[in-house]
């Protein structure tokens, strides 16, 4: 599991009205989320992993949707830790991620776990998207296609002076599944949600950059 700096691609996200699975998005203290905290996190051995990574491990491990947000300048800090969940519940395990790097705290939000900064959210993300239709996609990079053809992520881009960055594709490859999504006045955020929950255990990873005048946005689906 390495600390690769990655990919790239341009995302939205909104609130999820529904999904094929039968799924309603948007509750806050939804019962999947409930369930899914409880899983047990296998592993005895012990790693150093950066605190995305360790986040995103402990989701795969327990098949849970989320996503992933980090705002970074020109040089790479991320925090490396030691991680060992050692059977512990996924809550308790995020709650040890974060207790190690106090910059980040995590949430459930529509259902779905993420990881975000303590000191402040991308503008990004808060854009905000009338409708959002996606029908029997096949893989959540499939419905990100479509995302970033919407006029609103491109004038938001464009307003904020965020250029897309190069798109890698790293991690486990997404199950093939069949899955709808349907936002209505969806933020970013809501909508990367709508799709990691309704793809079932897909992680999405926004990454933005500030260096040395430029600024970039890469938007991704592990």
């Amino acid at each position: 599991m390495n600390a690769s700096k990655t990919l790239a691609t341009f995302v939205i996200f909104g609130t999820l009205i529904t999904a094929t699975s039968g799924q309603t998005v948007g509750r806050e203290e939804s019962t999947l989320a409930n369930d899914v905290l409880e899983r047990r996190v296998v592993g005895d051995e012990a790693e150093y992993l950066t605190t995305k990574h360790a986040f995103c491990s402990s989701l795969w491990l327990t098949r849970a949707p989320g996503g992933m947000v980090e705002i970074s300048g020109c040089y790479d800090d991320s925090l490396q830790q030691r991680w060992r969940p050692l059977g512990l519940s996924l809550r308790e395990v995020l709650d040890e991620i974060v207790a190690a790097d106090p910059r980040c705290r995590w949430e459930k939000r529509d259902g779905v776990i993420n990881l975000v900064p303590v000191a402040r959210e991308p503008a990004l993300l808060n854009v905000r998207i009338k409708v959002f239709d996606v029908e029997n996609a096949s893989t959540a990079e499939t419905a990100l296609g479509q995302l970033l053809k919407l006029p609103a992520v491109q004038e938001g881009m464009n307003r904020l002076h965020l250029r897309a960055g190069l798109n890698i594709i790293i991690g486990p490859i997404p199950r093939p599944t069949q899955f709808s999504v349907h936002c209505k006045d969806a933020t970013l955020r809501q909508v990367l949600n709508a799709i990691a929950l309704a793809h079932g255990r897909a992680v999405w990873d926004y990454v933005e950059t500030h260096c040395n005048g430029h600024d970039e946005v890469i938007v991704r689906f592990r």
